[in-house]
């Protein structure tokens, strides 16, 4: 019998009317994906350079653009392809001959290690030249025309 009158109560108290509520809330939350990009504009006088011999003290070579929403900033570094460092280095794919050049983004050498920035803060389309510098060298061989090249990688990363 103390089974029923149990059984009956909770069939009694699931019939009550519930109290609504006069207001109610609802929190909507969401983010901005960090996003990081780096466009590197070549600039006229960084290809078919006439006589790599004569030496150039500030070549403009290309215009980097930097934006990157991380509210705690962003790294840019330089590989020089052929020095395997923050140095450029010109090597003529028919003799062998190499010729070194320093790099400047936007009017600081690149120091070893190769970060050319490091920002604390957000960055929407800065825009940072790129330049060379390299002294002249009467003994090139130059066996072939417009055959010494060097491909700069430059890397943008949140931190």
């Amino acid at each position: 019998m103390k089974t029923s009158i149990t059984v009956c109560a909770a069939a009694l108290l699931l019939t009550l009317p519930a109290f609504a509520a006069t207001t109610g809330q609802v929190k909507i939350t969401g983010n901005v994906p960090i996003a990081c990009d780096l466009e590197i504009n070549e600039e006229p006088g960084a290809s078919n350079i006439t006589d790599l011999s004569a030496g150039h003290p500030n070549l403009h070579v290309a215009t980097a653009t930097e934006t990157c929403n991380d509210p705690d900033g962003y790294t840019v570094t330089m590989l020089g392809g052929n020095s395997g460092n923050h140095e450029g280095k010109f090597v003529d794919t028919v003799s062998g001959d190499e010729h070194p050049f320093t790099v400047t983004y936007n009017g600081v050498s690149v120091s070893p290690g190769g970060v050319v920035t490091d920002s604390s803060t957000v960055a929407v389309n800065l825009q940072k030249p790129v330049h060379i510098t390299y002294p002249p060298e009467p003994s090139l061989t130059g066996t072939v025309a417009d055959t010494y090249e060097e491909t700069l990688t430059f890397t943008i990363s949140a931190k």
